[in-house]
């Protein structure tokens, strides 16, 4: 196994592929892995000259090792809804889950740790021979998916590791850099020689992130060297929202008329620092991505579960999920049913009967879940669910349908020579010639509340930020806040002034640390 730990913009990939061509250049496989889309989505554009090259997420790798295709793999908003129902029955969220025949991301991946560590032949078997496994963005993993890549590297012939222990920033998942850190300190672990100059970042940048960097002890000290790259940093204050807001427009516009293909983020660590932001620019029909939507179109997702419930033989979780929908946990008599069903001999069919039977299921959806029409006459009599049609598969319908939520995920992604709005753990893998940052203001970033990140971790998060910039970094925060969104972060740190109405807020001590 070996390592390269280094920091953003430095040529990690560019590192690798010319690893590839001098000592891989007859491999007949290599896998890459990564932990977001947009991750994945550059690194596959890199090894698109690579036959030889797959990339995938965590994700889409551990569903292709996944030894449990009855239980189906809950997303958030299932979870939710599987949460909200055993509080009703008072009942444990896993027992209500294994009745449903669900598990949850993580859960998946523990079984998979599992079963992989048991069943060795049979996972090489499933994974192929793998010449070079590379995984990249490690840091990013929590316990259980890192001992998922650990158990996939005995099977490869090589295994290199990519990441940065300063951009770990996914602590709410249980992520951290320790994972990293002590694969870099293993001394039987080989280090890839690198040059660690960043070329994407200004130098203005770069001086400024490594004195961010500086503050934090968790770390690998390592090289992130300047490549005399020209660039602008502004830092600015403003009293007022409306002030904040009509200078990012002004300097959007005036970015707009000189390079109207350049991309442009517009991060903030809370969405309603940027709210106002968004209608000013909707006043003024500018046009931008807003990718702060993290869930899925409710109706569109309700219509999912349909289908579901209808051709798939898991029928109970989607029923369940559609009852939810349409707001019938608050009937006293279905929560009966279900908990009776549930604390006696539990009979899924009886239960969807009966729950039939009670009539809180939309017709003629119910009586199809008893008896399902063909795809056909299904698609001809509701045209409302045309959006599906391109993605079923009519010789693996069941299996086309339970995979529909995937290909009709309405959220936005960024869009390169754009304009894209997106919370700072959002642009994480992307870059943008123009960079501006709202909100950063001491009580929101840092946050101390308790329960969140450490400082340490929300000084990467910051880190991250401020390197996906090309050409120029804005960084900018509000004096005055109103109450409804002090009350959402760490209120102690901001002064209710009278005579205003307002609460006071200073600039994040985060950039304190830097300028002073």
């Amino acid at each position: 196994m070996k390592i390269l730990l280094a920091g953003p913009g430095t040529g990690k990939t560019t590192k690798i592929k010319s690893i590839i061509a001098e000592q891989f250049a007859d491999a007949k496989k290599i896998k890459v892995i990564s932990f977001t889309n947009a991750t994945v989505n550059d690194l596959t554009e890199s090894f698109n000259s690579h036959p030889n090259v797959s990339c995938s997420t965590l994700h889409s790798f551990a569903l292709g090792l996944n030894h449990l295709p009855e239980l189906h793999i809950l997303i958030k908003e299932e979870e939710d809804i599987i949460l909200s129902l055993s509080n009703k029955l008072g009942l444990e969220f896993s027992v209500v889950a294994e009745f449903l025949k669900c598990i949850t991301f993580d859960g998946m991946i523990s079984q998979c740790v599992s079963f992989v560590a048991a069943n060795p032949a049979y996972a090489k078997d499933k994974i192929g021979e793998l010449d070079l496994l590379l995984v990249d963005e490690f840091q990013d993993f929590n316990p259980d998916e890192q001992k998922l890549v650990m158990l996939t590297s005995a099977l490869a012939g090589e295994t290199m590791i990519l990441g940065d222990d300063d951009q770990s920033i996914y602590g709410f998942k249980d992520a951290d850099p320790d994972g990293i850190i002590n694969l870099y300190k293993d001394e039987t672990i080989e280090k890839i020689p690198h040059e660690n100059i960043c070329y994407r970042c200004p130098d203005t940048i770069v001086d400024f992130c490594v004195k961010l960097l500086q503050k934090n002890k968790n770390r690998i000290p390592k090289d992130w060297n300047k490549s005399e790259k020209a660039g602008d940093l502004n830092i600015q204050q403003f009293m007022q929202q409306e002030n904040c807001d009509n200078y990012i427009t002004k300097r959007v516009q005036e970015i707009r008329n000189a390079d109207p293909k350049a991309s442009i983020l517009i991060l903030s660590p809370v969405g309603f620092a940027v709210e106002t932001l968004k209608q000013n620019f909707a006043a003024q029909n500018i046009q931008f991505v807003d990718c702060w939507s993290e869930g899925y179109n409710k109706d569109i997702l309700c219509k999912v579960w349909i289908l579901n419930a209808i051709f798939c033989k898991n029928k109970l979780p989607f029923i369940i999920f559609i009852l939810k929908h349409y707001n019938q946990f608050a009937r006293p008599k279905l929560i009966r049913a279900i908990k009776q069903r549930f604390e006696k001999d539990f009979d899924e069919k009886a239960l969807i009967k009966e729950i039939i039977d009670l009539g809180y299921l939309p017709e003629p959806f119910a009586q199809y879940i008893l008896t399902p029409p063909s795809l056909d006459d299904f698609f001809n009599a509701h045209n409302d669910f045309d959006f599906a049609k391109e993605f079923i598969d009519k010789d693996d319908i069941e299996g086309s349908i339970s995979r529909l939520v995937s290909k009709v995920n309405p959220k936005k992604e960024f869009e390169k020579g754009e304009i894209n709005f997106m919370s700072i753990h959002k642009s994480k893998g992307l870059q943008a010639e123009y960079v501006f940052i709202s909100g950063l203001v001491t009580g929101i970033l840092p946050n101390e509340t308790k329960g969140l990140d450490t400082i340490e971790a929300q000084r990467r998060l910051l880190f991250v930020g401020l390197t996906r910039a090309l050409k120029e970094l804005n960084l900018t925060s509000t004096v005055e806040w109103d109450g409804k969104n002090v009350n959402k972060v760490d209120k102690s740190q901001f002064e209710y002034k009278f005579w205003t109405r307002k609460w006071r807020g200073k600039t994040s001590k985060f950039i304190q640390e830097i300028t002073n």
